[in-house]
């Protein structure tokens, strides 16, 4: 908290392409806090991207910065990191339920540290960057449905996040998915009302903007410029230097693949993943006194005790929802380091399911870790030496892009194995080709 009341910190970081962006920068807020106070249009110049509400209710902590600017942010933190181990706990009964065995995955400690001592978060904190009220949304809309059981909440939270960043929209088809396999509730209910909610809660918020503003010029401004891409700036994104690059004859065909591409694959995703419980039909577990013997169920001839089904777990809508977020943060046109540091607080609570079977960890790691090295380097080589150009950059934004798929691909063979295993008994194993 020290560090979010010095000035100069946030200022510093601001600057920061991989931190800071204009959809989500501080410095564009506090250009709309002085807009507001003058009574300027927000959206004239074309430099404030921030919705109007979130404008006017970070306003009033403004006015005091910073200690209360600097203990909102903290306290965000710390709603979205006990939501975090709430969910974790929830994930670990919910798998023993499904398995019909104990299932003990990352203790409350490791998910507190995995979220508050990531460095990518922390410096997302402390630039005062507004992604994080979007992270918070996203959270509190996956524990709402999953701890709460109150899809209605879970809809407007998750309209919430889409009105501040736009990119949780597409998770609307996941979370439905997870809301279907958790709630008990039919799925006319589920599918038909949990989107009329979300649709109803998206439009009363942008009408309540609209009343705000006299205008819609907000649209444009906050997510017409992130849909097509009016701002070409180098961000940690796979957009802006194939737009630099490319003839203005073909930009609108390719501004609207890219759109199209980032929203499609997340239908694929969840119906892989779309959950279901079924009863092992290939063999039965018999406990006797000192051992448990194997029969098939077409041998009849055992009847010293009533046999007992094992339950074959497949799919896992809450992992489904995870995947997609991974999916957004890869193909957003203005991402940062906040965007991927969000979704990987997620995979500890996969730690005692998932994570065991994924065979290229250490290998993400370090691409990982060498592209946050190298970027702020060829960074500074391009634009403030001039020893080097674009290609230096943008190379090293494609091993940051790489690793979002590199996560992806691990963690959907991880699952496909820990299904197969089990449907099997651990007879046989998967051979990745």
């Amino acid at each position: 908290m020290t560090l979010l009341m010095i000035p100069q910190v946030i200022t510093t970081l601001t600057s920061l392409v991989g931190v800071s962006t204009p959809m989500n920068s501080y410095k564009s807020l506090q250009e709309a806090f002085y807009y507001l106070e003058h009574g300027i249009n927000l959206y004239d110049g074309g430099v404030v991207h921030h919705t109007p509400i979130l404008v006017v209710v970070m306003s009033f902590f403004n006015d005091w910065f910073p200690l209360p600017m600097s203990v909102l942010y903290v306290g965000v933190d710390l709603w979205i990191c006990s939501r975090l181990v709430a969910i974790n706990r929830w994930y670990n009964e919910h798998q023993t339920k499904r398995l019909g065995r104990k299932v003990i995955g990352a203790s409350d400690s490791v998910i507190v540290g995995f979220y508050m001592l990531n460095p990518l978060l922390v410096l997302t904190t402390l630039s005062q960057s507004t992604l994080v009220f979007g992270m918070l949304f996203v959270v509190e809309s996956i524990s709402q449905i999953v701890l709460e059981h109150n899809l209605y909440r879970g809809m407007m939270s998750l309209a919430l996040a889409s009105y501040l960043t736009l990119s949780p929209l597409y998770l609307l088809v996941p979370v439905l998915t997870l809301a279907h396999a958790i709630l008990k509730m039919s799925w006319q209910e589920v599918y038909v009302v949990g989107s009329g909610i979300f649709v109803g809660s998206l439009m009363l918020l942008i009408m309540a903007s609209f009343a705000m503003t006299s205008s819609f010029q907000f649209v444009y401004a906050c997510y017409g410029t992130a849909l097509m891409f009016d701002k070409i700036t180098p961000n940690l994104g796979l957009w802006w230097y194939l737009f630099t690059e490319m003839f203005e004859y073909f930009t609108p065909f390719y501004k609207g693949l890219f759109n199209i591409y980032g929203g499609i694959f997340i239908i694929p995703i969840t119906m892989r993943f779309w959950e279901v419980s079924t009863e092992s039909t290939q063999s039965e577990v018999i406990e006797t006194d000192d051992k448990s013997e194997v029969v098939n169920k077409s041998n009849k001839s055992v009847e010293e005790k009533s046999p007992k089904s094992s339950l074959v777990a497949i799919g896992d809508s809450f992992l489904a929802v995870v995947l997609s977020y991974f999916w957004l943060s890869f193909t957003k046109s203005y991402p940062s380091y906040g965007d991927l540091a969000f979704g990987l607080s997620f995979l500890p609570i996969f730690s005692s399911t998932i994570l065991p079977y994924c065979r290229y960890s250490i290998i993400t790691a370090l691409i990982l870790l060498g592209s946050l090295l190298l970027g702020p380097i060829f960074y500074y080589s391009w634009i403030v030496l001039g020893s080097g150009n674009s290609n230096f950059f943008y190379s090293i934004t494609l091993f940051y892009g790489g690793v979002h798929i590199a996560i992806i691909m691990d963690l959907i063979w991880a699952k496909l194995s820990y299904d197969y295993q089990g449907k099997n008994r651990g007879n046989s194993s998967l051979t990745q080709i």
